[in-house]
């Protein structure tokens, strides 16, 4: 027999195996740990009953026999040869090689790679035996409905206060509070830890490994509680992975309610804020189930697929390959679920698992770059370019896609793949290429070929692409040119109007009164002057001779009367006070003869020219008065200045009328959207493509479908840059800048009859460069995705 070459005697399995049954949807399935090596596998019915046959009395014959009468389907050639081989080379029979190794310093060796090592630290088992009678508290049905109730509270305490909570983050005060972030994560997932090992011992499992470990460089711990594979209920297994994220969650409760009642200035509400940061962010990617923590295995309990990462990645890779005409059929052993489970699992976790690698590449990659360090940046690329080949060598069959690289700690297939190589199928050697596999590769060969001279020697359009506003290709602001009330708004929003059109009457009744009093200085000064102009009557002239002839005689009777009382008074006949009235009256009689006289004079001599220009000056500055008086009355007549629609809400028209409105004060807007203007903002990297008058394609988000085309009409000659600061730029300025955003505004006139664009949509445009060689665009993207800084080490 095949299998006497590797046992000579009847095989027989190691009494010291831990064998535990568990009873699933899918069948039978046995689960065995090597407690030597703390290996674990997984067998299905077949296999399960292959090993109890393993007594080292039965011999290879004789248990085919009984298997094939028990299941009543006989075995594949060679399948329970190659099965009991891969038993004894995974050392689960008795023989002189059967292991008994140390589990204390072996052990302890790191294992992994540099993105996925693993630290074994301590055996806590002492240590839980001595925790887990002085936390039973823990694992009652009051703790989860009071822990329950706590995480909601929680959530809804911080949801109110969110605001609160963001102002606070603020006094974090980082980098200088690192090192007390690292301490109080290291205690909060140190609890963690513990409540998953807590919960492996409290249903009876074994927690002999607790550790340090470095997932694409992020320091974690871990705690190996692989032995939860061997309860039977899939509820107690994922109630094992579940707890230590949960109990993460009750802390991170806990630290909610001790920062909204701490006063902010204490160090518990500060390291309240620091727990619920770092168990916040950390809960997060600890159920992120595409990599290897507490949540994938809480999915692959629940699938009841153990190694799901694995064997999906094996399966995606196969397809793969298959594609390519070296892929093998799907396994047998395979069912239309798990199939589905592995194609979607695997598709996801794939992409997710480069871009993860992508990701750390450029932002590691940046920093060296941008730190000037090409050294360590070639030591940094070599590494990657390792790992990146050892994925692309696992999905093409040459290795393994899976970040841990020994499941042994952690899933039950992990000391071998027992649904491969174990299973009632044998393993077949693959069958020779046929000529449609032929054909495939030659099909494959010539698409390659047509691809790589479509490359070398195809031309196509290069396109610069950004995003874009629309705007008017006029905004006009419609102002009050007086001051003065509204009372009326002749338009609503979206009326069209023409240049002149009427917006709004406005009044002004102190303008008015001030035009009323100026025509009717006008009329008075104008009369004035013709009367000014004709010069005195006749009857004027003899009404004056008349009044100097009446003038002449009471002075000379004045005088007469004058010259009588003197001599009276010279004979004391009179007293001296009727003598001073009497020469008194006889003065002003006189006067009044020279004033007739002279007014008598003027009348002969008619008007001066100087007061006729002074009065026809009055009339000509009167209406100067009433032109700008006549010309503020007009502009009570708000007016547009330019044709367009009315872009001013009409709410806001009709709360202004009745509204006091001061000189300059904006009444309306207007925008002229026949044609609009598209402001597409271009990145720096490719503005220098950009020439006035090539074509334009905007969509706008409003109308993803509707292109609108026109031609770039103006490039500005200045970036847009995020700040300016007026100071000298250096090299490492321009270095830490460079993420930042610098744009150039290109516009393009649009025709916009239709008036489908709106002043304010947004979208992206598209402006077209020209025809390029296609070899040419693929080496300037490749070029562009370089910082500036690596070529000047050249």
């Amino acid at each position: 027999m095949a299998g006497g070459a590797t046992t000579p005697s009847p095989p027989r399995l190691r009494i010291d195996l831990i064998i535990r049954r568990q009873h699933t949807p899918r069948g039978v399935f046995v689960v065995v740990k090597d407690p030597a090596s703390d290996d674990f596998y997984r067998f299905g019915e077949v296999e399960d009953f292959i090993l109890q046959q393993l007594d080292g009395v039965a011999h290879l014959e004789e248990i085919r026999q009984r298997t094939e009468s028990r299941f009543g389907a006989p075995l594949p050639d060679g399948a329970l040869e190659l099965f009991v081989q891969k038993l004894d080379k995974n050392r689960l029979l008795e023989t002189d090689r059967a292991p008994r190794r140390d589990r204390g310093l072996s052990s302890r060796r790191p294992r992994g790679s540099l993105l996925y090592l693993r630290l074994p630290v301590l055996d806590p088992t002492r240590l839980f035996d001595w925790l887990l009678p002085r936390a039973r508290f823990f694992f009652t049905r009051r703790f989860m409905v009071f822990s329950a109730a706590v995480i909601i509270l929680a959530a809804a305490t911080l949801a109110m206060s969110w605001t609160s909570f963001r102002d606070d983050l603020t006094r974090i005060g980082f980098p200088s509070a690192i090192p007390m972030l690292v301490a109080v994560l290291f205690t909060v997932v140190s609890l963690h830890e513990f409540a998953h090992g807590m919960a492996c011992r409290h249903f009876g499992g074994e927690v002999r490994e607790m550790g340090f470990m470095l997932i694409y460089f992020a320091p974690a711990f871990y705690c190996n509680v692989s032995d939860a594979w061997l309860f039977p209920e899939r509820s107690k297994r994922m109630w094992v992975g579940f707890a230590g994220p949960y109990f993460e969650l009750f802390l991170w409760a806990l630290a909610v309610f001790a920062w909204q009642v701490a006063d902010g200035d204490t160090w518990i509400s500060y390291v309240a804020l620091l727990v619920m940061i770092g168990s916040g962010v950390k809960t997060l990617v600890n159920f992120n189930p595409l990599i290897k923590l507490d949540g994938y295995y809480l999915l692959s309990d629940f699938l009841e697929i153990p190694n799901l990462r694995r064997k999906s990645f094996r399966y995606v890779g196969n397809l793969i390959r298959r594609l390519v005409g070296s892929g093998d059929r799907p396994a047998p052993s395979a069912s239309p679920r798990e199939r589905r489970i592995f194609l979607t699992y695997g598709a996801i976790a794939t992409v997710y698992s480069f871009s993860l690698l992508g990701l750390v590449t450029m932002k590691a990659g940046g920093i060296l770059i941008g730190s000037g360090q090409p050294i360590a940046l070639a030591l940094f690329g070599a590494m990657v370019g390792t790992r990146l080949r050892s994925r692309i060598r696992g999905l093409m069959g040459k290795g393994t896609l899976d970040d841990d690289p020994s499941d042994a700690s952690s899933d039950p297939d992990a000391g071998g793949d027992p649904d491969a190589g174990g299973g009632s199928e044998p393993a077949t050697p693959r069958s020779p290429r046929s000529p449609r596999w032929k054909r495939r590769r030659l099909a494959l060969a010539g698409a390659a070929a047509v691809l790589v001279l479509g490359v070398v020697f195809g031309r196509t359009e290069l396109r610069v692409s950004g995003p874009v506003s629309v705007l008017p290709v006029e905004n006009a602001d419609v102002r009050a040119a007086v001051a003065g009330i509204v009372e009326k708004v002749a338009v609503e929003e979206g009326d069209r109007v023409k240049a002149g059109g009427l917006i709004a009457r406005m009044s002004d009744q102190a303008l008015l009164s001030d035009l009323q009093t100026t025509q009717a200085a006008i009329q008075e000064a104008r009369a004035n002057l013709q009367k000014l102009e004709a010069g005195p009557t006749a009857a004027e002239i003899a009404v004056a001779r008349a009044a100097l002839a009446r003038a002449a005689y009471q002075a000379a009777y004045a005088r007469s009367r004058s010259s009588r009382t003197a001599q009276a008074f010279q004979l004391h006949l009179v007293s001296p006070r009727e003598f001073e009235d009497t020469q008194a009256l006889a003065s002003a009689a006189r006067g009044e003869e020279v004033e007739a006289q002279r007014r008598l004079d003027v009348l002969l001599a008619g008007t001066r020219k100087e007061e006729i220009e002074a009065a026809r000056a009055r009339i000509e500055g009167l209406k100067d008065r009433q032109s700008f008086l006549l010309e503020q009355e007009d502009r009570l007549n708000v007016l547009s200045p330019v044709g367009g629609v009315v872009a001013t809400p009409s709410r806001e028209l009709r709360a202004m009328e009745r509204q006091f409105v001061p000189i300059g004060g904006l009444i309306a807007k207007v925008f002229e959207i026949d044609t609009v203007v598209a402001q597409i903002m271009v990145s720096e990297k490719d503005i220098a493509n950009l020439r006035p008058g090539q074509r334009v394609e905007v969509r706008t988000r409003a109308l993803p479908g509707v292109p609108f085309r026109g031609l770039v009409t103006s490039i500005a000659v200045a970036a847009d840059a995020g700040t300016a600061t007026g100071t000298p730029t250096t090299s490492s300025s321009v270095s830490r800048s460079s993420a930042a955003a610098r744009t150039f505004v290109v516009t393009s006139h649009i025709d916009n009859h239709t008036r489908l664009l709106l002043p304010g949509m947004t979208g992206r445009a598209k402006v077209s460069c020209g025809q390029h060689r296609v070899l040419n665009l693929i080496g300037r993207r490749l070029a562009q995705t370089l910082k500036v800084d690596v070529w000047s080490w050249w």
